[in-house]
């Protein structure tokens, strides 16, 4: 009988279920057991998954934090005002820890002494800084180069309540600058080795924001002291053009106070001409005028250019007042040949006529056997033009470049101090003017002044 035939008789059958029975059950118990490791390897990576979000978000929230820490310690080491640096430091440092008060204090000139920066903080704060500086705890800081915490015992004593002071090295390029003093209630065991790093790199922040602040005071300083240099400078070389027009100008007071005079005796003798009143009126407008053109122009200048509206006409025919009988006297002509409705411009006015003033000097010099001086104003694409040509010696190719530095002159020594043209392109650089020659030698130059029409 065949194998097929054996399974199909009961004995078979009975053999088949014996064999086969065991084998089911064995798949049944594997496949649960599978099942179970399957679900548990499920639960496991869920977990898995949770955490790895959880960690995701802490270092999103890590990475948000440390890019705003260090917004506001570049804001710390870039400002330029003492309340906002240690502002800012506070406001970073309470991301470390709850801060009663605090301040930053620096080292005197002698090094001898620590000066609060700001008025952040109480007298018992700066008092706490000398008496560590004085207990030498803040020479030790500086010797170890650590944040070091100090325990407040008088706040112990009389609350019981525990209190810290920290002392954080301020150090710049190996120099010792001063520190930051905090006054804390985190208790010291909680101080961690990340807290005292991260109070280290926003002092070494203070530090350079110190830095800046002093050098930025500095610059403020020397800025003012040669804004002052430079009104010292224009009022010497405005004196000095007036000494050399003095003979002019006190010629053009004398004519009329001569006049004036000679009617005054003439009206106590009993005999006064006919509208001598008129005549007096004249001379002594005549008289107000000189001595409110001498005035405006002589009057001391401030460091600061403040600009108002400017006639240009007018401050050119004020100066020309002031020098044309210096001009007579060397046999020189004056043209004006001024433009109608000229529109004014925003500048200066006593800046500007020592400009022109300057000019009409060296138009002067430059015609030592006489000549003309022609002065002419235009308006040209939205700038007022001023020229002051003459028909002088000219000058030399070879100096032209050179003429608008300071010191540098051709004429003879004790005749010209080489600051004239100078000053010149000073005051029409403020303006936001330019100056430009035109030279030929034995037939003239012209000094041509362009400024904006719109404001400065």
């Amino acid at each position: 009988m065949n194998e097929k035939g054996s399974l199909q008789g009961p004995k078979g059958k009975e053999k088949f279920l014996e064999e086969a029975v065991p084998q089911f059950e064995q798949f049944i118990e594997s496949r649960e057991v599978y099942i179970r490791a399957l679900e548990q390897t499920i639960d496991v990576l869920k977990r898995e998954n949770s955490q790895f979000t959880k960690n995701n978000l802490d270092i999103r929230s890590s990475i948000d934090e440390l890019v705003v820490m260090q917004r506001l310690s570049n804001a710390i080491s870039t400002a330029v005002e003492p309340e906002l640096i240690v502002s800012t430091l506070i406001d970073l440092s309470r991301q470390v820890l709850p801060i009663l008060e605090s301040n930053v204090f620096l080292f005197d000139a002698l090094g001898k002494k620590l000066m609060p920066l700001t008025s952040h903080g109480s007298e018992r704060l700066v008092a706490e800084a000398h008496q560590h500086l004085e207990s030498g705890i803040v020479d030790w800081v500086f010797s170890e180069k650590k944040t070091v915490i100090i325990p407040d015992l008088a706040n112990l004593v009389s609350n019981g309540s525990p209190r810290n002071f920290v002392i954080v090295p301020l150090i710049l390029r190996n120099e010792n600058i001063g520190i930051y003093l905090i006054h804390t209630t985190k208790p010291q065991q909680e101080f961690t080795n990340q807290d005292m790093q991260l109070l280290s790199v926003l002092a070494n922040q203070a530090a350079a924001g110190v830095e800046n602040w002093r050098t930025h005071h500095q610059l403020v300083k020397a800025n003012q002291e040669l804004k002052a240099s430079q009104a010292q400078m224009l009022q010497a070389a405005k004196l000095v053009a007036l000494g050399e027009l003095a003979a002019g100008i006190v010629h053009e007071i004398k004519n009329p106070i001569q006049i004036l005079l000679a009617h005054v005796d003439l009206v106590k003798r009993g005999n006064p001409i006919p509208n001598w009143v008129d005549l007096f009126t004249t001379e002594v407008r005549r008289l107000a005028e000189i001595t409110r053109r001498l005035m405006t122009f002589s009057h001391s200048v401030s460091d600061d250019v403040r600009l108002e509206s400017v006639d240009v006409n007018k401050a050119l025919e004020d100066i020309v007042a002031i020098v044309q009988h210096d001009l007579r006297n060397n046999k020189v002509t004056i043209e004006r040949q001024f433009a109608d409705s000229l529109p004014t411009i925003t500048g200066n006015t006593n800046y500007l006529q020592q400009a022109f003033l300057n000019l009409l000097i060296n138009a002067r010099d430059a015609m030592p056997k006489g000549g003309t001086v022609t002065v002419k104003t235009e308006l040209k694409d939205l700038n007022v033009v001023i020229q002051f040509a003459d028909t002088g010696t000219g000058i030399p190719k070879e100096h032209l470049d050179r003429i608008f530095s300071a010191f540098f002159t051709t004429k003879e020594p004790g005749k010209g101090t080489g600051l004239g043209l100078s000053i010149c392109k000073k005051i029409v650089s403020q303006h936001r003017g330019e100056i430009r020659v035109n030279s030929e030698v034995n037939v003239g130059t012209t000094f041509s002044i362009i400024l904006p029409v719109r404001r400065i």
